[in-house]
């Protein structure tokens, strides 16, 4: 199962977005988040990251399919660009009022590719971006005779798709690129982690060329009054996520999952601490299938002992 503008500018990354509104279970979507509010991303200057290896296979051939699909889909007005080699991001009706997301989406995956995740998508991701909601709803009930199942957008893993309505914010876009990006690099990765990293760019901040972080978000209360229920304290912690499967992750506590999974990412990352962990997990998963040994050879700690900072740090935000 790993399986969302009123005119957009770059420096106008911060639109209000409506309160969150938790994910209904899927229909043919996979991997929805809701947004909030993003501050600008700010660039400071300094030397462009290392340009990203190009993939090693042709995609020439795949890639004007999913140019003519889009337009066929979309309009012949439709603008794409090939970003990252692999991914096609198409505004319908042209880029002018779409120019800020289509930025976000190359320095984000920029950052992606600096460091994070090593293996590409061997097939083109297209990356549709719809200005608001109408048209946005207007093109899943062309395909499927009902308007779309979030009204912030998805990841279509079985279309090679991520459908977006960014008029509410671009915090989703962010989130769902990391989607197919977990499938090409991490094939086998508990939702946990691939739910955990997504959810943690829903905030985000770009702070120089080839760095992307997160930040706290509408996660947080969630995870914060089950972390002080005793009814529910023994669910919200670290043990208990690395023992959880996909089935229990997508279960009756899905919104405590999802904020206890983002809330471990970005404990990790603010320590420098994330990707290396991933990495190591994704290289021993065979032998490491909870990912408790490659946590512990990172942090010099297990998953229990290290609960305790970890709660409270997530108190003290």
């Amino acid at each position: 199962m790993r399986l969302l503008v009123i005119t957009l500018l770059l420096a106008a990354c911060t639109p209000e977005a409506s309160a969150p509104v938790e994910r209904p279970p899927p229909r043919k979507v996979a991997k929805m988040a809701a947004p909030s509010p993003e501050p600008a991303p700010s660039v400071a200057a300094s030397s462009p990251p290392p340009v990203p290896s190009a993939p090693t296979y042709d995609l020439a051939q795949d890639l004007a399919a999913r140019q003519q699909l889009a337009k066929d889909e979309l309009g012949a007005k439709t603008d794409t660009e090939r970003v990252e080699g692999v991914f096609l991001v198409a505004a319908p009706g042209g880029r002018a009022a779409l120019s800020g997301a289509i930025d976000v989406t190359r320095r984000a995956l920029a950052a992606y590719f600096n460091g994070r995740f090593e293996h590409r998508p061997e097939r083109v991701i297209s990356v549709y971006l719809f200005p608001n909601a109408a048209p946005y709803d207007a093109y899943c009930k062309k395909l499927w005779r009902t308007k779309c199942d979030s009204p912030y957008g998805f990841y279509l893993a079985s279309e090679r798709k991520i459908i977006m309505n960014v008029g509410p914010g671009i915090g989703t876009l962010t989130h769902e690129l990391v989607h197919p990006l977990v499938e090409a690099d991490f094939p086998d990765a508990p939702d946990w982690i691939n739910e955990g990293i997504a959810s943690l760019f829903e905030q985000f901040h770009l702070p120089r060329p080839g760095e992307i972080r997160g930040s706290k978000n509408w996660r947080h209360p969630r995870l914060a009054a089950a972390l002080a229920s005793p009814k529910e304290r023994e669910h919200a912690t670290l043990p208990a996520l690395f023992a959880m499967n996909d089935d229990e992750f997508r279960g009756a506590r899905e919104d405590l999952n999802y904020a206890t999974a983002r809330y471990l990412c970005q404990w990790l990352d603010e320590r420098g601490l994330l990707w290396r962990f991933y990495q190591r997990w994704r290289d021993t998963r065979a032998t490491d299938p909870s990912g408790e040994k490659a946590f512990r050879e990172v942090t010099g700690e297990t998953p229990l002992e290290a609960h305790g900072k970890w709660a409270r740090w997530v108190r003290a935000l």
